[in-house]
């Protein structure tokens, strides 16, 4: 299967052979050999080049929410027409996302705030590792939905930044 992801306003043609156990996976030309076990519906356990790696993905439309190493990763399946869009800047609304199931551990921001582009706005705890969430873009935050130690299922909005 062949894709075009977008992660970071770059574009990545990734083509994917699967057999049994073993995942082949050409980045932008580079062969990448994985081995994968599911552990469950959006968790699972990879090894690469020789390491193993727990890796927990959400699917949500043309969006994957990709949570690995304490990390979370958003990456968007680019359609043809979308490709020349690539270059522009996020703006508008955007809502920050749990990744999957896990606690709000800090709220970084408050309801005003003016954040960054990749600026820290809350902290989650899943799988007993902590990942700092960061706003995709330059705005204000609008309103913050939870409160330090809520629990929260995988996709539920934790707050939403606007560039308006």
């Amino acid at each position: 299967m062949s894709y075009t992801l977008n992660y970071q306003g770059q574009a990545y043609k990734v083509e994917i052979e699967e057999d049994d156990k073993q995942i082949s996976l050409e980045i932008d030309g580079k062969k990448v050999p994985v081995e994968f076990q599911k552990i469950e519906e959006n968790l699972f356990s990879i090894i690469y080049e020789g390491k193993s790696i727990t890796l927990g993905v959400v699917k949500k439309g043309h969006n994957l929410q990709i949570f690995l190493n304490g990390e979370l990763y958003e990456i968007e399946s680019v359609s043809e027409r979308d490709k020349r869009k690539t270059s522009q800047i996020a703006s508008g609304m955007q809502e920050i996302k749990s990744p999957m199931p896990s606690r709000v551990v800090k709220i970084l921001t408050k309801q005003g705030d003016e954040v960054d582009v990749d600026e820290g706005v809350v902290v989650v705890e899943a799988m007993k590792m902590e990942s700092e969430l960061k706003s995709p873009i330059k705005g204000e935050v609008k309103d913050v939905f939870v409160n330090e130690g809520d629990a929260v299922e995988a996709g539920t909005v934790l707050l939403v930044v606007s560039s308006e």
